[in-house]
């Protein structure tokens, strides 16, 4: 099988220009300092801005009045804000060059080339979003974004790069994003900003998921799919950009029942994913073959389907991930694989499942290299399959890489930061000829070789020869295995997002 070329982009332009360090060991979050009690009477931790402010102030970055008040309902001062974003990007303290206590920063800005004087103003009155924004932005360095803006009311370059940090959000009215560039804003909502400002300052660009910041990997290529090129049509996803072609799946196993193949092709279905077995979650971790892998295959491949196939794991050891794979090679010696073998590694969190504490990093990366290394020495196209909270916090993708990637992320477009091949965008889809919900898949060739794909056949002879009896599981584990069920163990954390 021809292999997808993979783009790449060189993502720590940002890091390099602020000096600082690109890779953590952990992702960076919003934490209050142990043993941080809030010097202010109106900052108490029900309140939705009291960690930032917290750990703000912790950082002599943002302070309150003398009367022992923060006023975050208060309009943000032009003196106030030119002290917290200045100190957030990097000023550290400046003496005052005049009367104001914050002339000194005043004249920093200026010095800089960050606002003029007239924008700046009175330093006690309010001051515009818009200027806030645009001293961030000069203070960090960003340089203007060419993107189109994500806000109905402001074009502007700058305020767009703040955007893409997630620096700035911006609000909702009427179903669109504005900014209310001209109007002020309050010392609450400023700590959410100057967080943001110091996040950047310090870790530089990075990628935002469930309330955790992750330094980017900076040889892993990315998802360059254009968010706009995506729609669906009756419910069924599609995808258009020049230079890329789509091919429309289903992934399949036990749960989907009897399937009506030739009505799967009919509806527009062009491959399928076959489960050919599983491990079982108990401490054992008994292998198992999926009852109806056989007569899914031989039903898709005879429809006209492009068929591969995937086995969902619950390895904890290499060698167990390499008996995996040549259980998967045996079993699919007898027919012509043209699409991906996957090692669909999934977490299953409840009491005695031995997946329940994940393996470290390192093992997660050598099991898929394992399982991946076997099956491509056999001349099959391997592929590893994730779901987003698997792939920020359980392997690094830079260690497994040599292998494509297939999502799992249920949202109207995929929001992963790195680039995949296939796309499993929903496990809710109707699809003709398939009884109940069914996994849906998008697969992207940016080669040309969608229709130039090569079939890998072991064994044509013996394809109608009976073949070797597969275990079936016992009636109360099959019911909760695979990956068609598993979603609904796993917490929230754990759900494709």
């Amino acid at each position: 099988m021809k292999h997808q070329i993979r783009r790449r982009i060189v993502p720590f332009a940002l890091a390099a220009v602020l000096g600082i360090q690109p890779v953590m060991a952990a992702p960076y979050r919003l934490s209050v300092p142990s043993g941080y009690t809030s010097p202010f009477v109106d900052v108490q931790s029900g309140d939705w801005y009291y960690k930032y402010v917290a750990v703000l102030n912790s950082q002599g970055m943002i302070d309150g009045y003398g009367d022992g008040q923060f006023g975050p309902n208060d309009a943000l001062t032009s003196g106030a804000a030119l002290v917290m974003v200045l100190k957030a990007a990097g000023s550290g303290a400046i003496t005052p060059s005049g009367a104001h206590w914050a002339s000194g920063y005043a004249d920093y800005a200026v010095e800089k080339g960050y606002l003029t004087r007239e924008e700046i103003g009175d330093l006690d009155a309010p001051i515009r979003r818009e200027l806030i924004a645009q001293l961030a932005a000069r203070a960090l360095k960003l340089e203007p974004s060419q993107g189109k803006s994500p806000f109905a009311d402001v074009d502007d370059g700058e305020l767009t790069a703040l955007y893409e940090l997630g620096i700035i959000t911006g609000s909702q009215e009427e179903g669109k994003t504005v900014f209310l560039p001209d109007k002020p804003i309050t010392r609450a909502e400023i700590s959410v900003i100057v967080w943001q400002v110091d996040r950047v300052h310090r870790y530089g660009k990075q990628i935002p998921f469930q309330g955790a910041y992750y330094d980017i990997l900076p040889d892993v290529p990315v998802n360059f799919y254009d968010p706009e090129g995506f729609g669906r049509k009756n419910g069924v996803m599609y995808y258009k950009e020049n230079g890329v072609d789509v091919a429309r799946g289903v992934d399949v196993s036990v749960h989907q029942g009897e399937i009506d193949w030739t009505k799967v092709a009919d509806a527009g279905i062009e491959f399928a994913m076959i489960r050919v077995g599983y491990r079982g979650y108990g401490s054992e971790g008994k292998m198992m073959g999926d009852t109806y892998f056989q007569r899914n295959i031989q039903g898709a491949l005879d429809a006209g389907l492009k068929v591969g196939v995937y086995y969902f794991s619950q390895a904890v050891t290499v060698e167990e991930a390499r008996e995996e794979a040549a259980y998967v090679l045996e079993q699919i010696a007898p027919y012509p694989i043209s699409y991906p073998v996957v090692f669909d590694w999934e977490r299953q969190n409840y009491s005695g499942s031995r997946t329940q504490k994940i393996p470290d990093t390192e093992t997660m990366c050598r099991m898929a290299n394992a399982f991946c290394e076997e099956i491509q020495a056999e001349g099959y196209q391997p592929m590893v399959y994730f779901y987003q909270n698997l792939a920020y916090n359980n392997y690094d993708l830079s260690k497994i890489m040599e292998h494509p990637f297939w999502l799992a992320q249920y949202t109207d477009y995929p929001s992963f930061y790195y680039d995949f091949e296939m796309w499993q965008y929903t496990s809710s889809g109707r699809v003709a000829g398939i009884s109940g919900d069914v996994d849906l898949n998008l697969r992207f060739f940016r080669d040309g070789s969608k229709d130039d794909l090569t079939e890998v056949w072991k064994d044509p002879d013996g394809r109608e020869d009976p073949q070797e009896e597969i275990q079936e599981a016992p009636q109360e584990e099959q019911e909760d295995s695979g990956k068609d069920s598993q979603e609904g163990q796993q917490p929230s954390q754990d759900i494709p997002q």
